[in-house]
């Protein structure tokens, strides 16, 4: 400021013109840790986010109240406890009912993308405002930049395309189950009869054995790249996801 000439003192405080966008963050109600919260109010901080943190044990009320005060343009939950993804559910709902349209961040060591596609997605999601698992502090600029920025749609249509695959495979999965009363699992518990069946016998050699008849080469048709894939955040859109199908994405196939 004192290169540009300008005086310090006459610095609002509140200003917030400057910011690249305003993020509200919380720890839900019933929930004291924020440690990952704070990790990421300080990355998105350093990349010129504005972050409103209201701190931890927060009700769905307050959260609520805060976003409409601060008039934020993005709502981030945090927990770390089990009971804290109901918590999570019941302000999605909220959100929903009070008509926000401002997307909803989650994260936390017992969150997952899964349980937040089945469970609090479906409560409030919509293209304008999608809600979308953060995995840790380092995504968090690239995911609040996406949603605040130019391509904001094509980013949330793969993301809400992906999750609702998430959710029919889990549905299907729940289709394929049966269970049986305890008594009849009980008859078919496995018995071993160890005199018809006995304990395998000792090996000839005991510890390391090498093979060096098998090259790498052998072994790379059986390598899975899909968690590299992952990693370096390249995914296909349908029907061009996983390897090695991802190489004809028109989007990311380059770059695979």
């Amino acid at each position: 400021m004192l290169k540009e000439g300008l005086n310090p003192d006459d610095f609002d405080q509140n200003d917030d013109s400057n910011f690249a966008g305003k993020v509200l963050m919380a720890t839900v109600k019933g929930d004291v840790h924020d440690i990952g919260k704070n990790i990421v109010a300080v990355v998105l901080g350093c990349n010129n986010f504005k972050v409103y943190d209201i701190g931890v044990m927060c009700s769905c009320e307050l959260i609520l109240e805060k976003a409409k005060e601060y008039k934020v343009d993005v709502i981030g939950l945090s927990g770390l406890i089990t009971p804290s993804l109901d918590e999570m559910v019941v302000v999605a709902k909220e959100l929903s009912k009070g008509g926000f349209k401002q997307p909803l961040l989650i994260g936390g060591a017992t969150t997952s993308k899964m349980h937040t596609a089945v469970k609090i997605a479906p409560n409030f999601t919509t293209l304008e405002h999608p809600v979308i698992h953060v995995l840790d502090a380092s995504r968090s600029v690239t995911v609040v930049s996406s949603l605040l920025g130019e391509n904001k749609g094509e980013f949330v249509e793969d993301i809400m395309e992906e999750y609702e695959e998430m959710r029919e495979d889990y549905y299907a999965g729940l289709e394929d189950r049966y269970f049986l009363s305890f008594d009849k699992a009980k008859e078919q518990r496995m018995t071993i009869n160890f005199d018809e069946s006995p304990p395998p016998k000792t090996p000839n050699k005991l510890g390391v054995t090498l093979v060096d008849s098998v090259s790498i080469q052998d072994i790379v048709p059986y390598i899975d790249w899909n968690p590299f894939f992952q990693t370096w955040e390249l995914r296909g859109r349908y029907p061009n996801r996983g390897y090695p199908k991802i190489f004809k994405d028109e989007t990311v196939g380059k770059e695979a």
